[in-house]
Formats: C-alpha cells, sequence, structure tokens
C-alpha cells in the first residue's frame, strides 16, 4: 500500500516526492517516488519468492509428505506436506528472521488444477440429479447459524476474546472476506488469521484421519484406488496438457468474469463443459492429484510464518474446540440429510467439514465423493456465511452500541 506524503521542506529544490510504503509487519517507511515505482515494477524480479529457505522448506514437505506415504498414512502429501513445512518453518524462524513470501500464483494454480481435476470428473448423469440436493442446499443456512452461533459462545465464553474478535474468528467460512469484514470492525487481524488458519489446518488433517479410523481405508495414497486416478488407466501427454490447459484459461476466464472463488469454479466449469461435451475422456493420474495435495499442503504449512508461539497455542486450543464442535454438528446434519438426498453420509460429512473450499474439495476429490456436490456446498456455505454474519453483526452488534 502507498501514499504521496507531501514535503515537509522549504527548500523545494531539495526536496523529492517521496512515498509512504507498509511493510508486511505495518511499519511505515518513507522512499522516493522513483525508489518506490522501481520496487513494485522489480519485487518479484529479485525472487524474493524462491530462496534457500523455500527450498529448504519444500524439501521438508516432501520429506513428510514420502514419509506418511510410505507408512500408509490417509491424504499423504497433504497431510505430510502441512506438517513437514510447519516443522521447518516453526524451526527456521527466529525473531530476527522470517521466511519470505511465496508467489503469489503458487497455490492458485494447484488449486486450478484441482478444479480441472473435479470437472473432469463429471458425468451428465451426475448433472442431472443435481436439483436432487436442494434440501441440503437449504440445511446450509441453519448449519452456518449454528456452528457460527456455538463457536462464538466457545471463543467468547472460553477463550475470553472480546466481542468483535470473538464473531469475526468465529465464522464458519470465508477467511479473506472474514478478515477484511473483521478489520473494518475493529478486530485483531493477527487474531482472526490465526484461528481461521488452525480451523481450515484442523480440518483438513482430521477429516482423512477420521475417514481411515472409521472405514480402514487408506484414502489419496498408494492404496487408494479411485475413480480416474487409478494406476491401471493409462494417462498420455495429452490428458496432462488438458487439465494445465484447462486450469490457466479457467483461472483467467474466472477472475475476469469475477466469479465467486474464480481460480477454483472457472476450470470446474470448462472442464465440466470438455467432459460432459464428449469433446475429451481425462484421465487424472495420481502423481498429479499428489502434487497438488503436497502444494496446498506446502502452502498452508508456510502459514505458520510470522505467528508468535504465545498467540499459536491460545488459538490452537480454542481451535479444536471450535473445530470439534463444527464437525459434530456437520455430522448430525450429514445424518439427518442422507435419506434425502442422492448421496451417502460420507459425501454429505465432507460438503458440510467447515474447511476451506479448495481444500474440501482436493479431499473430496481424493476420496471419490461427488467432488462437484461438494464443491457446490462449500461455496454456498462460504457465500451464506459472509452476507448472513455481516448482516447480523450490524444489525445486533453495531446497533446495539450505538
Amino acid at each position: 500500500m502507498a501514499m504521496v506524503v507531501p514535503c515537509q521542506t522549504n527548500q523545494q529544490s531539495a526536496c523529492k516526492p517521496r512515498t509512504a510504503h507498509y511493510s508486511r509487519y505495518g511499519h511505515r517507511h518513507f522512499f522516493p517516488r522513483e525508489q518506490a515505482l522501481q520496487q513494485l515494477t522489480t519485487g518479484l524480479k529479485r525472487a524474493e519468492w524462491f530462496t534457500v529457505a523455500h527450498l529448504l522448506m519444500v524439501v521438508a514437505a516432501l520429506a513428510g509428505g514420502f514419509t506418511a506415504y510410505l507408512i500408509g498414512a490417509p491424504m499423504p502429501f497433504l497431510i505430510g506436506g502441512v506438517i513437514g513445512s510447519a516443522i521447518f518453518v516453526v524451526s527456521y524462524e527466529k525473531p530476527t528472521r522470517r521466511l519470505g513470501k511465496i508467489h503469489p500464483y503458487i497455490r492458485p494454480a494447484a488449486i486450478a488444477a484441482t478444479g480441472a481435476m473435479i470437472g473432469s470428473k463429471v458425468t451428465p448423469g451426475l448433472l442431472s440429479v443435481l436439483p436432487a440436493f436442494w434440501i441440503s442446499a437449504i440445511a446450509i443456512l441453519p448449519f452456518v447459524l449454528l456452528a457460527h452461533a456455538g463457536s462464538y459462545a466457545m471463543l467468547r465464553h472460553v477463550g475470553k476474546y472480546n466481542v468483535t474478535d470473538a464473531y469475526f474468528a468465529a465464522m464458519p467460512g470465508g477467511l479473506v472476506e472474514a478478515l477484511l469484514l473483521g478489520e473494518k470492525a475493529g478486530a485483531d487481524t493477527r487474531v482472526l488469521t490465526v484461528q481461521h488458519f488452525i480451523r481450515v489446518l484442523s480440518v483438513v488433517v482430521v477429516v482423512p484421519l477420521l475417514f481411515y479410523l472409521l472405514t480402514g481405508e487408506v484414502v489419496g495414497s498408494a492404496a487408494s484406488t479411485s475413480g480416474s486416478t487409478t494406476p491401471s488407466l493409462p494417462y498420455n501427454f495429452v490428458d496432462i496438457a488438458l487439465i494445465v490447459l484447462l486450469g490457466a484459461v479457467g483461472m483467467f476466464v474466472g477472475r475476469k468474469l469475477r466469479i465467486p472463488a474464480g481460480h477454483l469454479m472457472g476450470p470446474l466449469i470448462l472442464a465440466v463443459i470438455v467432459s460432459i461435451s464428449g469433446v475429451a475422456d481425462i484421465i487424472v493420474p495420481e502423481w498429479l492429484l499428489h502434487t497438488a495435495q503436497l502444494v496446498v499442503g506446502t502452502t498452508l504449512g508456510a502459514q505458520f510464518s510470522g505467528i508468535g508461539r504465545a498467540l499459536l497455542q491460545r488459538c490452537f486450543k480454542m481451535g479444536i474446540l471450535t473445530v470439534t464442535y463444527m464437525l459434530m454438528l456437520g455430522f448430525v446434519f450429514a445424518s439427518l440429510l442422507e435419506p434425502y438426498v442422492p448421496a451417502d453420509v460420507s459425501a454429505m460429512f465432507v460438503s458440510f467439514a467447515a474447511g476451506g473450499l479448495a481444500e474440501m474439495s482436493l479431499i473430496a476429490l481424493s476420496l471419490d465423493l461427488s467432488p462437484l456436490i461438494v464443491a457446490l456446498h462449500h461455496l454456498i456455505r462460504i457465500f451464506l456465511t459472509i452476507y448472513v454474519g455481516n448482516q447480523i453483526f450490524q444489525r445486533y452488534f453495531v446497533n446495539s452500541k450505538e
């Protein structure tokens, strides 16, 4: 963020226009306008996003992923990537040393590929049953209200958060939007960031483990044989090229048209069109799914950067409490809805697990649990969380203060 600062000296000839810049920690620095413009235009050229530390983090994530893969853990490259990169970040960072930012296109690229892989699994038969999920779509609203209210009560009375922090930290979705709304309302963005990160991370790790414990199936690993990701199905360069092309074009179109979660939904929609039109029958190789898991997991683990241990411990304890409540609530809704929708309780549970849209879509893809259905449910959940949550805050919290 930048702003022009007027000259404060009478010697106009010696005064150069300056630009105020704010660092990632909120400190303001001043530079001559020319230097500021040069920094803006050459920031990525300096490759600050690819340092030796980033390379070591990737190695740690790979080590975690392959270790989890070899021991037969569920979703090995997602969970192992998270754990490996998180351990590295916590060990590497010191008060005077921080991990640099990851390139802003790495995570969206993996999510775009995930969208293309999800869309490639859609068949005309699946589209024909979409209207049958109207009741579960409607049920998302009471789920959001109950999840938000229960989590708010826990953060407020058990965690002793103030009203604003507790309200926006308890939102069951929409990390970025919750941060923007919370900052505008005066909440502590550090608390919101860490609390939502813990929510997403906990759901990503717990849901595959729950499926493993309850079903005994090792999902997303070498033992997984789901859908088109099985090694017995041959693939070629055309399949890889189509996934990359659909991901790139879909992400561009999604952003241009301002589609919600466009980096995921844009490629997904394009892949659905290609799949149901019969233009191509895309085979998704297992290693590509593992790569997407690794990238998403590594970028999640990197979010530990800059988080103080005291704040992390506090938010982690409350995160475990609120996530347990949300997952139990999601299971109740999934069990009640199963008789009325053409999907089993597993697919419904993943659809109501309050994790990130991209992460839950990737889990559904690995579990072969109607990833399109899951993605649409989470998209509705995030929209309702932000819209309804903001309306309630404005009406009952802001007005009550006035």
